[in-house]
Order: structure tokens, then sequence, then C-alpha cells
């Protein structure tokens, strides 16, 4: 649907009253929450009043979208269920761009905050001044003639879009802020989806353990959502690919089966964020400057440990002692990855820099063998019979040096616990002789194990013949 606007001169005075009476929408799709300082909006009042602040606030008409949108499809149009909402609901507009300065105008219309003290011309033709002092720097304590001219001589340039669909908008919203070096997320965020919906609430929700990890600046660019959206693409996909291309897919995607895996990564980054952060600080997150790094470890982790039933019982130790058990990968020396033609050497912190799928897969081994060294009483298993299982199958494994006996090839860490991979087997047979201790005990490969049990039969039945 092409875009369409119209440009509108509006006086301060309705500017503000349509932000004061709730009558312009933000989405967070393109906007956030107001953000300026007290000084940034003295600063903006100044050029407001000076006659400098020339840039166009857009707007998006709502009465206008929905009247187009039912003329090019119909009243069951996705786009135009969403605008007519709105309308029912009450709003005029939805804010594109400019959302601070709308607000800074309102905020000073509604005595928030005070003028910068200095002098000010009230008039186009260099005649009237007054200056804004002590006593009468807020709105309301301005001279009469002053107040009049500010909120009703004084106009804003409007760029009002009267037709396009959500997906014209977000195009809109990025062409404009090409200059501002947005970063990824923010113009994946400026997709309206149902999927950019939940980044955005759970975002939210998270606030207060996200803030312990990033800059008011940070959260306003949107890097907790990033993380949000990288834990989506973990668990939807695994650890093939968590690069831009994916996380902009996720936008994109409009198939229940992505939507469902929403579902998962909620209790998961709740873990990290608020069981984890927000209680016990952001030192899990911190260890070796790789902030990024140990995030997407944890996600994995605890992506990983949700999938095998383990629970969390005391999440403060768990802290402890991932801090620990971390600490001590980022400082090892050892070769951990190596290239071609012994290139591109990566210790631990050097996996921590990437998310590719072979550094990451590396760095998931390695936390999966780590849960056996996680202090008793501080993780369980649902069920006791898996609780015994996990031990055994780990001591098998870490006697057998990671090698399947049976096949001769390395077991994955990640493989140790996953029954359709790996079988827990008796060494020697009862019927040879063998017992049910745990030095007859090994752990091997699903389909050696089978094929072994099969010759084993065959052998025995043979020697009954």
């Amino acid at each position: 649907m092409r875009t369409k606007t119209k440009t509108l001169r509006v006086t301060i005075a309705k500017l503000a009253k349509l932000q004061l009476e709730k009558k312009i929408y933000l989405d967070d799709s393109f906007q956030s929450n107001e953000r300026w300082s007290v000084a940034e909006k003295q600063d903006y009042m100044s050029s407001v009043l000076e006659g400098r602040a020339v840039t166009s606030i857009i707007l998006a008409d709502i009465a206008s979208l929905v009247a187009s949108l039912k003329l090019a499809f119909s009243e069951t149009n996705e786009d135009y269920l969403f605008f007519k909402k709105l309308q029912d609901d009450g709003y005029e507009f939805v804010t594109i761009d400019g959302n601070n300065r709308s607000r800074c105008i309102a905020s000073f219309i509604n005595d928030e905050f005070p003028l910068t003290e200095k002098e000010y011309e009230t008039d186009e033709d260099f005649i009237s001044f007054f200056k804004a002092k002590k006593d009468n720097k807020y709105y309301s304590k301005l001279p009469a003639d002053a107040k009049g001219f500010i909120s009703d001589e004084i106009k804003m340039n409007i760029l009002a879009v009267s037709q396009a669909d959500r997906l014209g908008l977000a195009a809109l919203f990025i062409a404009v802020n090409k200059g501002m070096n947005l970063n990824p997320q923010e113009k994946r965020n400026a997709i309206m989806c149902v999927f950019g919906d939940f980044v955005r609430k759970l975002a939210k929700k998270l606030n207060k353990g996200f803030a312990k990890v990033f800059t008011e600046n940070g959260l306003n660019r949107r890097f907790a959502d990033e993380m949000i959206v990288t834990a989506s693409v973990i668990v939807a996909n695994g650890i093939d690919n968590v690069g831009g291309t994916s996380k902009d897919a996720a936008y994109t995607d409009t198939s229940k089966e992505l939507q469902s895996f929403t579902t998962k990564v909620t209790p998961i980054m709740n873990q990290i964020v608020m069981k984890m952060i927000s209680k016990y600080g952001a030192s899990a997150i911190k260890i070796g400057g790789f902030d990024s790094g140990n995030f997407i470890d944890l996600i994995m982790l605890h992506n990983y440990m949700q999938d095998k039933s383990i629970h969390i019982d005391d999440y403060k130790a768990f802290n402890d002692w991932f801090i620990l058990s971390q600490s001590e990968r980022v400082d090892s020396t050892d070769i951990l990855y190596e290239g071609s033609k012994g290139t591109n050497k990566r210790t631990y912190s050097g996996l921590l820099r990437a998310t590719g799928k072979a550094f990451l897969t590396i760095r998931l081994n390695m936390l999966i063998e780590s849960i056996s060294t996680i202090p008793d009483n501080v993780v369980t298993f649902r069920d006791e019979t898996r609780a015994f299982d996990y031990k055994l199958r780990y001591k098998f494994w870490k006697r057998q040096g990671g090698i399947c006996p049976l096949r001769g090839e390395k077991i994955e860490p990640r493989y140790i616990w996953d029954t359709r991979i790996t079988h827990i087997d008796h060494d020697m047979p009862w019927s040879k002789g063998g017992d049910n201790s745990e030095e007859n005990g090994q752990l091997t490969f699903a389909d050696a194990n089978i094929s072994k049990s099969n010759k084993l039969d065959f052998v025995e039945v043979e020697e009954l013949v």
C-alpha cells in the first residue's frame, strides 16, 4: 500500500491538548517513552520560542488510515482492525517520530518544568519581549501576552500520514531515522507484529533486572529487547544460527510454530533476569567484560536445563556457582578451537566474542558438562529416577573419557542425557555372567547398543540350538 502524507500547522496549545488528553497513541514499535532530562526539555523549548524548532513531528492520522484500509482491503484486514481499535479507544493519532518533542511541549504547558532564565521575543516584529525570571518561568506564571503568544501564535509542522499499512509506517520510521544510525534491533522493532509485541511486553516486565545490566540509553536503544530475541531464536532454532538474519526473520515469520516458542522463552528470561540478576546483581553477566556472551551462555544453559527438567532450587547458590565456573572458563588459556592451518585459535574468552554455530557448540558442550559440578541441593530433577540416571550417565561418560566403547567415537556432552542418542549399557550382559553394578555399566550410542543386543541375542540362540 502506497504511503501518503499531508502537512499540517498546529498550535502549541492544540498539540499539548492532544497529548494531555491522551489522543496520541504511543506505539512502542516506533517510539520509546519520554526520556529527556529537564535541561534537554528547556533547550528544546528555547528552540521553539526562538523559531529554531523546524523539524516536523510525524503522526499517523488514525481516522484517515481506517478509511483508506477499509477501502483498499476490508473490515477483516488485520491492519484495519488494529487501527480501528485505536480509534474506538479514543485515539486520533499515532506517534511515528517526535515523541520527545511533542511530550516536551505538553509538559511545559502543564507546568512540569520551567523555562531557562533569559529574555525571549514574543512576536515576529521584534517589538515585545519578556524575561523569564525566578517567579515567572513556569507557563502558568508567564505574562498574559507572552502566554497567549506561545500557546496560540507559535505553530508546529506536523507531517500527518493519511494512507499506509503497518509495514508502510515501519518503513517510513526507518527512512526518517536513516541519519540517526538505528541499530538492527531498533529497525526490527519498527515492524508491527505479534512477535514484536511479545518482545516489548516482556522487556518492560523484566525492566527491573535489565536495568542492572544496561544503561538507560542502552535500554532505550532496545538492547534488552535484542537479548529476548536472541533467546527466542535459540529456543526456536537451536544454535544453528543466532545471527542478524535469524533475528530479522523472527519479525517477519507469521507461522504459529514460532509464536509457540514464546511460552518457553518467558520462564527462561524470567529466571535469568529476575531470579538471578535482579536479586543478586549483574556479576554473572559482567564476567570478563563479555556481557553479551555471558548472557547467551546463560540462555543456552537454562534452555538445556528446562528441556531436561532440571529445576533450580537455590538461585543464589546457582548464581554463585555460575560466576565461579564461568570465571574459570574465561580465565583459561586452553585452546578450544583452531581453524584450518592453525589459524583463528580461540580460548573460551575468544569463543564468547562470536556467535557462529561451531563456537556456540563448544560453549554449550562445556556448559552442559559443568552441570555435574553444581553443588548438592542447588538443583533437582523433577523425576528421582532421572536424577539417578543423570548422575550415572555422567559418571560412565567421564570414566570412558567421553568415548563410546562400542563405536570408539566421541560422545558430545549434550548427548550424555539424551536418551534418544545414548543408552546405559552393561559391558557384560547378564546372560553372560554380568551384574547390575556400576562397574559393569557404560554409556554408549543408542544405535550401537541396539546393534550389540541384536548380535548377542543371535549368538545365544545359536548356542542353545
